[in-house]
């Protein structure tokens, strides 16, 4: 954690800092408001500790200014004129806490760790801090069901219990996941996923339980499977629901006995490990057609976590639409991308099926198309969007809203069919819906879809 500490006395300032570097944290110093203002807007921060009264930019000032630029950095304010009007000028203007001199270690340490503990159960690293800088896989939860989810998700990984995440393609599971494993017990031991789609079968034992040399052609020599790498650690099986009843009968084993046996061998090899799994599909359904073995699926479903469409999170919507706009920005070098309200009422009025992985696939082909200024207008989103999307517009725009696409299904079937048609290939295809080539075809047999090389489709 790094933290950014603000007073305009130098011998109180490094003294707090050499407690707080004793105590783990990274700090750096500022002596006046206006210091820490370049520090920020030059570097990352999880934290701003600051006095309260200081020459030139008072405390109040310097926090006014802070939660203007990034509203979600923390701030503790600290003052030896502590006064029940300044400690509600400090929080109304969105301090997270604030201290009194003189304070003990031990009451500015749980300041500190209370203020750690907030955004992690928020699961939304605040943009601009260095965890954010750290951590690329940040999860945005500003709507009430994703707070509870993650907080959920939190007292979940303080357990060893197996988890099933469940939801749409495209919603985070593979996230979520490795959240639960940063903040486990399981931290510093590995974090191994594999997508269950993405391999036939008997190279998919071989990968998951590993193989000794010549148990099959081409196994020139031994090797360890994901089982074994994830010893002591957690094993992440995405898409479970796409397993045969075959492997789903040696899956069940090795979570009964948690001993491997590598193909070709008979020798068996204890492990230890976590398995968090994830499905897009509804396994009681798949249990009660005799595709899923209801035996493995109470195994896996020690406790559920499901994690709604990006449809029904309006709030996430738009704040991962900002970190998007942002990242691409500043991949493509423009630093300020940004969406004219006529375009943004059509992105937000669109359904993505695909969820957050299409969202961020549609953002990077807007930055693609942005004017040199960073403007994104309608003529640069992507066809999909433009289709079928259903914006609402202010009273005075100059546009109206186009037809309505009908339902959330309806919509998905024309969007992939008129992706099939302008695409050479399935590969190039499931990239540009931002989904995977399983999903991909699963979707075109629900829709009766077919594709024909050539970039055709009927």
């Amino acid at each position: 954690m790094r933290i950014l500490l603000v007073d305009d006395q130098k011998s109180l300032r490094r003294s707090l800092s050499l407690m707080l570097q004793g105590a783990g944290f990274e700090t750096e110093e500022a002596q006046n408001g206006e210091e820490a203002l370049f520090l920020l807007a030059g570097g990352a921060f999880d934290l701003v500790i600051t006095d309260l009264r200081m020459d030139g930019m008072s405390g109040i000032d310097l926090l006014r200014e802070i939660k203007q630029a990034n509203p979600r950095l923390p701030v503790i304010l600290i003052t030896a004129y502590g006064s029940i009007d300044s400690a509600v000028d400090a929080m109304r203007l969105g301090a997270f806490d604030y201290l009194t001199k003189p304070f003990s270690e031990q009451d500015m340490l749980e300041k500190i760790r209370a203020s750690q503990a907030v955004l992690a159960a928020s699961g939304a690293t605040p943009p601009g801090t260095a965890e954010a800088s750290r951590k690329a896989d940040d999860i945005v939860a500003e709507t009430p069901q994703m707070r509870a989810t993650l907080i959920k998700a939190e007292r979940i990984a303080r357990t060893d219990i197996s988890v099933l995440i469940t939801g749409e393609t495209g919603t985070g599971k593979t996230r979520v996941a490795r959240f639960i494993h940063d903040n486990g017990t399981r931290r510093d031991a590995p974090f191994i996923s594999i997508n269950c789609a993405s391999l036939p079968e008997n190279l998919l034992e071989s990968e998951l339980f590993g193989h000794v040399k010549g148990s099959f052609t081409g196994a020139t020599e031994s090797r360890a499977g994901l089982f074994e790498e994830a010893d002591g650690g957690t094993l992440f099986l995405d898409e479970v629901d796409t397993l045969s009843l075959a492997m789903q009968a040696k899956l069940l084993s090795v979570l009964q006995e948690k001993i491997i046996r590598r193909v070709g061998s008979n020798k068996g090899r204890k492990v230890d490990i976590r398995i968090i799994s994830a499905s897009n599909q509804d396994l009681g359904r798949l249990i009660e057609k005799g595709h899923f073995r209801s035996d493995l699926y109470f195994r896996l479903n020690g406790i559920r976590l499901h994690l709604p469409p990006l449809r029904e999170r309006g709030a996430d919507l738009q704040h991962l639409l900002q970190g998007f706009l942002a990242a691409y920005g500043r991949k493509y070098g423009r630093k300020d991308l940004r969406l004219t309200p006529r375009a943004e009422a059509y992105v937000l009025g669109y359904g993505y099926p695909g969820n957050i992985r299409q969202l961020e696939s549609f953002v990077e082909q807007m930055a693609v198309f942005a004017e040199d200024s960073g403007r994104i207008d309608i003529d640069a989103l992507p066809e999909d969007i433009l289709q079928h999307a259903v914006p609402s517009f202010a009273p005075d725009s100059q546009a109206g809203p186009p037809e309505s696409a009908g339902s959330i299904a309806e919509s998905e079937r024309r969007m992939i069919e008129s992706t099939l048609l302008r695409s050479v290939n399935i590969g190039e295809a499931a990239r540009t819906l931002g989904i995977g080539r399983t999903t991909l075809w699963r979707k075109m047999r629900e829709y009766g879809l077919h594709f024909e090389p050539g970039g055709r489709s009927r």
